[in-house]
């Protein structure tokens, strides 16, 4: 089934404006009630997101042209990453608009599939403290962040993405530049009026 352009809206807590992604048609793979998959080009590397309804984090993961999955990030060669799995809320979906909210922590993986080093744990203890991240948020990390790691040690994660949507050769639009909307105007985003904030 075609769809439209999706705009994504990804609050950082720590910043003043939510991000907002504008995901061109043609870059849209999948857009259902359970899981949003886009790729877009960035130079002659491909970024493929997937974000979940029941999972709480979001997967970026890079391939070259052809397909294959290659690292990128960092100044150093030992700091590179083909996958960076974003600890998230669910994503919201409604109409052609994907909602979630960054937690801070990161997993980043090497293009192996199994090398890994997790991110940002001292910032999700400080945005705790802080009140822009509720303790039910940070428990649902948590336990998410487990599940990451067992996935990435046992190598399954890649072929699980696969099979979500198939990652591969294409040629896909590039990626568009990122607009910023303040918080105020994105109520479903804001702490304590989100529906993650409090247990349901």
């Amino acid at each position: 089934m075609s769809v439209g352009s999706v705009r994504d809206f990804d609050f950082h807590p720590d910043e003043d404006d939510v991000r907002v992604f504008t995901v061109d048609a043609a870059g849209v793979l999948r857009l259902d009630r359970d899981v949003f998959v886009s790729h877009a080009r960035y130079d002659a590397a491909i970024l493929w997101h997937y974000a979940f309804a029941d999972h709480w984090f979001k997967v970026n993961l890079t391939t070259d042209l052809d397909g294959a999955v290659v690292e990128t990030g960092g100044s150093e060669a030992a700091d590179g990453f083909a996958v960076n799995c974003d600890l998230a809320t669910p994503m919201w979906q409604q109409d052609m608009a994907v909602y979630a909210v960054d937690l801070f922590l990161d997993v980043l993986i090497r293009s192996d599939g199994r090398t890994y080093r997790v991110c940002d744990v001292d910032e999700l203890a400080q945005a705790i403290a802080g009140g822009q991240i509720s303790a039910n948020e940070a428990a649902h990390a948590a336990h998410d962040l487990a599940d990451l790691v067992t996935m990435t040690e046992r190598g399954t994660l890649l072929p699980w993405l696969y099979e979500v949507h198939p990652y591969g050769p294409a040629d896909p639009p590039a990626a568009t530049a990122v607009e910023r909307v303040g918080l105020e105007h994105i109520p479903q985003l804001q702490p304590g009026r989100r529906a993650t904030w409090q247990k349901q």
